[in-house]
This record gives structure tokens, C-alpha cells and sequence, in this order.
């Protein structure tokens, strides 16, 4: 009778250590692996742990969502890959971003920066600057008599 009592809570023991395993994985490792871009929006519409890589034809861009907090959805946003454009573009590669986009929303979360925090971001902003520099460089002629003209 003690055998099979000593027997029966070992059981029940490892049987409660397997649930509190599968519920902290559950929590806070397991996301969900989306392979199309309609199924990633699902998944950010409700603010639900995924990972998708969007593979593009410009860029390769992986996106995992980290979970909401306070009406906001924590999307980080990874540059994997450059496949076209610039040179400097290339320095983009392996930088990442987390971008804060409300509950709800399907939105690309790259597609508006001001939103986004991360190394990423402060890359973009000096290319664009780099290439706002080098227009304005080339056509200061040009900006210098439609200046004349408005005054």
C-alpha cells in the first residue's frame, strides 16, 4: 500500500513538472511561423508571437512579434538580406528595429519609421540624409533660382 501511494505521487510529481514546462514554453518561447504575408497580418492584427520572412525582390526582411502592451503591438524588424540598390545599402544587412504599431493595425511596420526604435532606423535616417545631402549638392543651382523666383 506504501509502494503504491510513494508510486502514485511520483507519478502525479513528474506529471506536474511536464505541465509547468509546457506552460512556460507555451508563454514565452513558442511562436507561431507564418510563410505568407496574409497569414503574418493575421497574426499582427491580434498581437500574437510570430515570425515570418517576407522575401521580397529588393530586400529580405524578418519580422517577429514580440507581444502587446498598453494597446501597442512590439513588432521587431530585421533586415536579413539586400538584394538591390545601393551600395551603402548593404550595411543595412543583420540591423534590426522594434517598431510599436497599435492593436489592430496591418500595416507594414517599416513603412513608417517615426515609430520604430533601433540601429536600423538610425541607418535608414543617414542614408536618406546622405542622399538628401548629394541631391541638394548636385542641384544648388537649380534650388538657388527657384529660391530667387519665390522671394
Amino acid at each position: 500500500m506504501i509502494r503504491k501511494r510513494g508510486l502514485r505521487n511520483a507519478v502525479l510529481f513528474s506529471l506536474i513538472i511536464i505541465i509547468l514546462i509546457a506552460a512556460v514554453y507555451f508563454t514565452f518561447f513558442f511562436s507561431y511561423k507564418c510563410k505568407d504575408i496574409s497569414c503574418f497580418q493575421e497574426h499582427q492584427k491580434k498581437c500574437v508571437k510570430t515570425k515570418f520572412v517576407d522575401d521580397t525582390e529588393d530586400i529580405t526582411w524578418e519580422y517577429i512579434i514580440k507581444g502587446k502592451n498598453n494597446g501597442i503591438c512590439e513588432i521587431e524588424v530585421q533586415a536579413l538580406q539586400i538584394k538591390k540598390g545601393a551600395i551603402d545599402k548593404s550595411k543595412l544587412e543583420g540591423k534590426s528595429m522594434n517598431c510599436y504599431l497599435p492593436l489592430g493595425s496591418t500595416n507594414s511596420p517599416q513603412a513608417d519609421i517615426a515609430i520604430c526604435h533601433g540601429i536600423l532606423k538610425e541607418e535608414l535616417q543617414n542614408i536618406i540624409i546622405q542622399k538628401l545631402h548629394s541631391y541638394i549638392v548636385e542641384n544648388i543651382g537649380e534650388i538657388g533660382e527657384e529660391i530667387k523666383k519665390s522671394v
